[in-house]
């Protein structure tokens, strides 16, 4: 594994880390100032672009309807693509559980796509797509 590959995995780890723990400055750092996310169902965008890092962390910090609930966002089997002229594109599928109590619930699955790119030798989120396999549940 190269050291790039390594740093982008970093990066993504960090990505949901920091959802996982409500740390909005760790969620700021692993974005560029000019990121863009965007969530689809089934390929049809439902939401988004969201433009820009304060934007993206505006939203981050937005409560979620109903009773707060500890949420896990499980990024598993990345493919990590190019990385050798400062632009990365990686892959990866997302199950996002939520506890309530102490049942924890599947909201949703689907693949998250990120672009990433490197400045300053830090490697940042460019962009990311969320393609949510289903409507994500009320939680």
């Amino acid at each position: 594994m190269s050291a790039a590959t390594h740093e982008i995995q970093q990066v993504i780890a960090q990505y949901g880390s920091a959802l996982d723990t409500h740390d909005l400055d760790a969620l700021a750092a692993v974005h560029r100032d000019d990121a863009e996310w965007s969530f689809a169902v089934r390929d049809q965008v439902v939401m988004g672009p969201i433009r820009g890092r304060d934007a993206i962390i505006g939203f981050a910090s937005a409560p979620p309807d109903g009773p707060p609930v500890q949420q896990r966002h499980l990024l598993t089997n990345t493919v990590i693509t190019g990385a050798a002229d400062g632009t990365s594109r990686a892959t990866a599928l997302l199950t996002l559980i939520a506890v309530d109590g102490t049942t924890p619930v599947i909201v949703a699955t689907g693949t998250a796509t990120f672009t990433l790119s490197v400045a300053d030798e830090v490697w940042r989120i460019a962009t990311l797509r969320i393609a949510f396999d289903n409507p994500p549940l009320p939680h």
